[in-house]
């Protein structure tokens, strides 16, 4: 047994000592390998080393860089000099920055750098007891406001002394019955200057950058809002977080929190906050500011919004007050845009119902588009809207095109009876009319009326009051046509083909697929998104309002509101 154990050792051992053997011989290849390529790489080091010598060898030398030499210098000692004195400033209490902050170049024209100053103004009614941990999270910012604020509403708590325990450390108190966030953020504004502001909730908290990442957007000039994600606190914990701005979407929905980094001069120009019954001001506010060229941007930070029973955001939202009012669709501008085609004997009743809008002048924005090409007629319309006391009036006399060889007056005759060609250039009209209503719209909605429809004083608002959420892009007031009896709207049926509604229906508000453009109210951000235009020479024919509504229902809901009434006026050129 012993021998066959040592016999059975010996067996073991042999092939080991072979695989030592090869072992030994795949380390030395390998070290032989690496040996070679390294040396390979060294060549090819040497080798760029010695190019990129040259290469720089005739830059140094070349006549342009040593004309500019002293530019590099002089930016050079500019840099350091901005570096110095800010670390004095640093030192002094004044400023909190790092080398990252120092200007860079930047050839674009609207890219400024300079005095980036910032007043934080922080909205206090009763909430003393929270009030500390809001100016600490000012105080601790990794970018230092200018000025820092504290607004008093009127608190009955100890509001006031907790303020003005921080005076040594810059904090400014002032106090007074404003009543309203809006008109107490409006007081603050007032009483700082620095070139950006924000508001600040004396419930909430800022992250300790959130300065320093949003004033680093406002670089650039066309800047003039920057917000953050919000990390939700107290008795709700979770962290929501923002998308990326975009203007439609903004005005649809509000993402931007009242935490914003504003820009003065855009919150100045926008005339501040409103107080409006049931709006949110901060939302108002923001798509004021963005009826300009102005854009927002959306900083690397965050906020923490508590969440207790006392939010008045969450107040707004129990009372579940539909869009409309949330976004202040009332207080806003809006475009009535009406296409004329030479009608005189529609005319004065038209103009009385404008007239009798119960609406506020001041918002309206009143457009006629005159396809007449007659010199009368253009000067009875442009003398009545000077007579009108609205916002904003335009006139625009727009002749149809010569080589259509067609008036307004025999299109309108032809438009039924005519020929293929006629219908056509009916229909192309219009086309023509609405597209001149994109391309010079600058409200977020806009009513489309045409010269034989008199509105009621009450139209105008009901159908605002109906666009309840954002989902909406157009709603219309329905009325007989004079022709046949139905009305002018339409659902489709199985196989998708228009049927117009018989008789006027009991509901308030249905959802329907079309209709005509009478006395509709759109959602301009979606009549732009495609061209206008008509299928009426196809077969079957497909005119230019059901191409249009179309194109509307794939972006959203089209309704219409029973309760609007509008009168339709019968002339002797439609029989």
């Amino acid at each position: 047994m012993e021998n066959q154990a040592t016999s059975s050792s010996s067996r073991n051992t042999k092939p080991n000592n072979h695989s030592e053997v090869t072992n030994r011989s795949k380390d030395r290849i390998l070290r032989n390998y690496l040996e070679i390529q390294d040396n390979r790489e060294q060549e090819i080091l040497k080798q760029e080393i010695s190019e990129l010598e040259k290469t720089l060898h005739r830059i140094t030398n070349s006549r342009s860089w040593k004309l500019t030499c002293f530019l590099r210098r002089g930016e050079a000692m500019l840099r350091n000099f901005l570096k110095i004195r800010q670390q004095e400033l640093h030192e002094e209490g004044l400023q909190d920055t790092n080398e990252t902050d120092l200007p860079e170049a930047d050839t674009q024209t609207h890219m400024v750098s300079g005095t980036q100053e910032v007043a934080v103004i922080i909205i206090c009614y009763n909430y003393g007891h929270y009030l500390p941990e809001a100016i600490e999270s000012v105080l601790a910012q990794t970018y230092k406001p200018t000025e820092i604020i504290v607004v008093d509403d009127n608190s009955s708590d100890n509001t006031k002394e907790v303020a003005e325990s921080y005076n040594d450390k810059g904090i400014r108190y002032i106090r007074d019955k404003y009543d309203h966030p809006s008109i107490a953020r409006n007081e603050g504004a007032k009483n700082t200057s620095s070139a950006f502001i924000m508001f600040l909730d004396a419930d909430d908290i800022l992250e300790k950058d959130y300065i320093q990442k949003c004033i680093s957007h406002m670089k650039d000039t066309s800047v003039a809002i920057v917000y953050g994600d919000m990390h939700f606190f107290g008795k709700q914990n979770a962290l929501k977080i923002k998308h990326e701005f975009d203007r439609n979407e903004l005005f649809k929905e509000n993402y931007i929190s009242s935490h914003a980094l504003i820009r003065r001069q855009a919150f100045d120009v926008a005339g501040g906050y409103r107080n409006l019954k049931g709006a949110l001001e901060d939302w108002d506010l923001y798509r004021r500011i963005l009826n300009y060229p102005w854009i927002a941007k959306k900083a690397d930070t965050k906020i923490f919004y508590r969440t207790h029973n006392s939010n008045r955001s969450k107040r707004i939202h129990v009372k579940s007050c539909g869009l409309w009012e949330r976004a202040g669709l009332l207080h806003n501008p809006i475009t009535i845009f009406t296409p004329f085609a030479g009608r005189k004997e529609t005319f004065e009743k038209y103009l009385e119902g404008l007239k009798n809008l119960n609406f506020n002048q001041d918002f309206i924005r009143l457009h006629w588009f005159d396809t007449s090409g007659d010199k009368e007629f253009g000067q009875m319309l442009k003398n009545a809207m000077a007579t009108l006391p609205f916002g904003r009036t335009t006139y625009t006399s727009a002749p149809l095109p010569s080589y259509w060889n067609h008036t307004p007056e025999n299109l309108i005759k032809n438009r039924v009876t005519g020929t293929e060609k006629d219908r056509y250039y009916y229909d192309l009209a219009l086309v023509y009319a609405y597209n001149n209503l994109i391309t010079t719209c600058d409200t977020e909605f806009a009513l489309t009326l045409e010269d034989d429809i008199v509105l009621t004083p009450n139209s105008l608002t009901k159908l605002i009051k109906t666009i309840n959420k954002d989902t909406i892009v157009a709603v219309l007031a329905s009325y007989p046509c004079q022709l046949q009896g139905y009305q002018l709207v339409w659902v489709n049926d199985k196989n998708d083909k228009p049927r117009l509604i018989q008789e006027r229906l009991q509901h308030k508000i249905t959802k329907i697929d079309g209709g005509g453009f009478g006395c509709s109210l759109f959602r301009m951000s979606a009549l732009r998104k495609m061209p206008i235009y008509t299928r009426v020479y196809e077969n079957p024919s497909v005119w230019y309002d059901h191409t249009t509504f179309a194109n509307l229902r794939a972006q959203g809901e089209v309704l219409c509101n029973w309760e609007v009434e509008v009168e339709h006026l019968e002339t002797e050129r439609f029989v």
